[in-house]
């Protein structure tokens, strides 16, 4: 979310001139500190408990389907934004052909909801996380 919310504060400091090279160098060097801190030792936790086998087994499959189903349906919901940006008449279209949501570019839309989307349901997962250990700690 800190990367959605530093695009949003580099559009609206710059007048809408999207970043340079330099400052998406640090946003992705960020990103993936962020993947090695937390994501990373997040995701590995979800094969605690499984033998080595099925981890072996259904650990490339899920990594697999979770990537293509992101690609798949981050250009489906930035199509979906499109069409309804066209038929429904929101936004407008500015004299370089670009288009602007509320301001902003729908992409930089699109990538805040998602990233609240996602804030919501990891803290989902960790409070359920969190019940299912309590649980298995009372059987032992």
């Amino acid at each position: 979310m800190l990367g959605v919310a530093m695009l949003v504060l580099w559009h609206m400091k710059q007048g809408g001139e999207p970043p340079n090279l330099t400052f998406f160098l640090v946003l992705d060097e960020f990103t993936k500190v962020i993947n090695f801190a937390v994501a990373k030792p997040v995701r590995e936790s979800l094969w605690r408990g499984l033998s080595n086998e099925a981890r072996y087994e259904a650990k490339p499959i899920v990594d697999t389907l979770a990537n293509r189903w992101g690609s798949g349906s981050a250009a489906f919901l930035m199509s979906l934004l499109d069409r309804i940006m066209l038929y429904s008449g929101l936004g407008e279209q500015l004299e370089d052909g670009t288009k602007s949501l509320f301001g902003f570019p729908p992409l930089l839309i699109l990538c805040a909801i998602a990233a609240a989307w996602w804030a919501f349901v990891s803290a989902d997962l960790g409070n359920i996380r969190h019940r299912i250990d309590l649980e298995l700690k009372k059987q032992q």
